[in-house]
């Protein structure tokens, strides 16, 4: 498979973490350690700014937080996301990270999917199946079972490789500690010299001219510039949940009726906003209602994506048969919405279609609240 196709296939395994993952969860809202002596006999959902996952998962574990370590025992796949991903512990099936900084340092029964600006697989590691990566730097002491394929700036391979290596890099360096079973194949503006004694088989390099992607290569570009956009639309979610609980509820409760007619409301109401507030700012004793105006306008373009985020984190949780709380149905929704409305061609009119009917439904909402 082409090296590209492998790295967009990082990321989108990355974006599609909770596809394999809406099993039941258990509720960690309020802990970022789970002790080393917990055993979860489920499915589990954490956050926080350091979580750490010391004891025994008798499941999958989808994390997100500034700082995710797994040093306990996961027995199922672990997705997490995250400044800095440590798996220092065992992880029994597959591994999906979405980070700035990757370190494994521990046991990975199958496969390691992995997007970050950074990625060690120490010495100690070991991996069961294959990596598949993108990232800025990519180093690798420990063993890898089977293939290693990818896209980074600089690769480091040191380790032993039971399969094929196959990569489009900026520079590799081949350590003589490293032993590759199958063969090398990879894609740089350069040759370089590789020990004939740490590959069994063929070396295979395709010349490429620079093009200046390779210190920060885009696949990773884009999926941090991603991340970036998510955490900050999810900790809105968030608070809002928190701070208008009864409001949030009250509209997502909405979103089901008359969705033809709040699409048009909400159209007209973000036209009415933008020229509104341009016709206020013609004058000077306008200026302040204008700019609220506009400031309200823009808000609600940006936010509305949180309430329908609520209305279909419910809907798939209720569609599954699982219990959720609203803070599980706005991460699951929020998260379900921003992959649908960030692919190409038909993303912008998903989030065209959610936003102006949303608008038009805390429109509706609000005026039904009025006269009640």
């Amino acid at each position: 498979m082409n090296i590209r196709c492998f790295s967009l296939l990082v990321v989108l395994t990355i974006l599609l973490l909770v596809s394999s993952s809406a099993s039941a969860v258990l509720d960690y809202k309020d802990k970022e350690i789970v002790s080393a002596d917990t055993v979860i006999d489920d499915d589990l959902l954490i956050y926080g700014d350091n979580v750490d996952i010391r004891g025994t998962v008798l499941g999958d574990v989808m994390a997100f937080g500034k700082s995710v370590r797994i040093s306990g025992n996961v027995t199922g796949d672990v997705m997490a996301c995250g400044g800095k991903v440590t798996i220092s512990g065992i992880v029994r099936d597959d591994v999906r990270i979405g980070a700035i900084e990757v370190v494994i340092e521990g046991n990975v029964g199958d496969d390691v999917f992995v997007g970050a600006t950074t990625v060690e697989v120490s010495e100690e590691a070991y991996i069961g199946g294959d990596i598949v990566f993108g990232s800025g730097r990519m180093d690798v002491w420990g063993e890898v079972a089977g293939n290693i394929e990818g896209r980074a700036g600089d690769v480091v391979l040191a380790g032993p490789v039971g399969g094929n290596v196959e990569l489009e890099v900026g520079n590799i360096n081949v350590l003589s500690t490293a032993r590759i079973n199958g063969t090398i194949e990879y894609t740089s503006p350069r040759k370089v010299t590789i020990p004939p004694s740490t590959v069994i088989q063929e070396v295979s390099f395709t010349r490429q001219e620079p093009t200046g992607i390779f210190n920060i290569p885009e696949t990773i570009s884009i999926f941090i510039g991603w991340l970036i956009r998510f955490v900050y639309l999810l900790i809105i979610a968030l608070l809002v949940l928190v701070l208008l609980p009864d409001h949030v509820e009250a509209v997502a409760r909405n979103i089901p009726e008359n969705p033809i007619l709040n699409l048009a409301m909400g159209f007209a109401l973000v036209v009415i906003g933008f020229v509104g507030s341009v016709v206020f700012m013609v004058t000077l004793i306008g200026i302040p209602i204008g700019l609220i105006l506009l400031f309200a306008t823009l808000f609600a373009l940006y936010a509305a994506r949180l309430y329908f985020g609520l209305w279909l984190g419910r809907l798939i949780f209720s569609r599954l048969g699982k219990e959720s709380k609203p803070w599980m149905d706005m991460v699951l929704g929020v998260l379900v919405l921003f992959i649908l409305t960030s692919l190409p061609w038909v993303g912008g009119l998903i989030y065209l279609v959610v936003t102006f009917m949303v608008i038009g439904v805390i429109f509706s909402t609000m005026r039904g609240s009025a006269k009640a």
